[in-house]
C-alpha cells in the first residue's frame, strides 16, 4: 500500500514506519508540535514505548526525522518529509458504488516522498474500516490503470466509484471490502480498466 519509488534501499520505509511518519506529519500540521512517544504508541496500539523508539530511530537513520536533544517532543521533520500539494477531486464511497464526484475541492498537503501523478479523495462510508480507512479520511491516490493483489484501489464501475482491495484469482477479479458487513464486488472478465489508481497514503484530521 505504501510504495516508495526511486529511492535508495536504505531509505525505504516499512509499513509501520510510514504510518508513524504520516501520523507525526499530521500532528505537526494540526497542532504545531510532534506527538510524544506515548501518543504514537496509543495511536497504533503498541503496548511498549520501546517499539515506537525503535521505529523513530529507524526514521532518523533514514533521514526523515531529526532528534533535538533536551526537548520533551524532540523530533523534527527533515527536508525529505516536506510537503507538496495535490488536488482533492471530491469524494469516493467506502461502501456500495455511487456516482463519482470529480469536481475539484481544493488541495491537500502530502509528503514529497510520495511520487507519481497523485490526487486526493475524501472517504464516505465504512466498508474499509479494518484497513484503517475511516469515514471522513482522505486517501492519497497514485493514478494508474493496473493493480496487484492486495492493493487498495479506486475503481470506476459503470460511472460509479468505490474504494476496495483488489483481488485477481484464476482470471476472476473482485473488489473486496475490509468490513464483514459489506460484500465483494465482482468485476466482469476483461474489465480491469475500471482501476483508476491505488491508495498510497491516508490522512486523518482530528479537528
Amino acid at each position: 500500500m505504501y510504495g516508495i519509488t526511486k529511492m535508495k534501499e536504505n531509505t525505504r520505509l516499512t509499513g509501520p514506519q510510514n504510518k508513524i511518519l504520516v501520523f507525526i506529519e499530521s500532528q505537526i500540521a494540526l497542532f504545531g508540535r510532534p506527538p510524544t512517544y506515548r501518543d504514537i504508541a496509543r495511536e497504533f496500539g503498541y503496548e511498549a514505548v520501546g517499539t515506537v523508539q525503535d521505529h523513530i530511530r529507524a526514521l532518523i537513520r533514514k533521514g526523515f526525522l531529526k532528534k533535538e536533544p533536551g526537548c520533551a517532543r524532540g523530533i523534527r521533520l527533515t527536508h525529505q518529509a516536506e510537503s507538496n500539494h495535490v488536488p482533492i477531486l471530491g469524494a469516493v464511497p467506502a461502501g456500495r458504488p455511487v456516482e463519482a464526484i470529480e469536481d475539484r475541492a481544493g488541495s491537500l498537503a502530502v509528503p514529497v516522498r510520495l511520487r507519481g501523478e497523485l490526487f486526493a479523495l475524501k472517504i464516505k462510508g465504512e466498508s474499509m474500516i479494518e484497513a484503517g480507512i475511516l469515514d471522513g479520511d482522505y486517501v492519497i491516490v497514485q493514478k494508474q490503470s493496473h493493480a496487484e493483489n492486495g492493493e487498495i484501489v479506486i475503481a470506476l464501475i459503470d460511472g460509479e466509484a468505490t474504494v476496495k482491495y483488489f483481488e485477481k484469482r484464476s482470471g476472476r477479479v473482485r473488489l473486496l471490502p475490509a468490513n464483514p458487513r459489506f460484500s465483494p464486488i465482482e468485476i466482469p472478465p476483461h474489465a480491469e480498466d475500471v482501476i483508476q489508481g491505488k491508495v498510497v497514503s491516508v490522512q486523518r484530521f482530528l479537528i
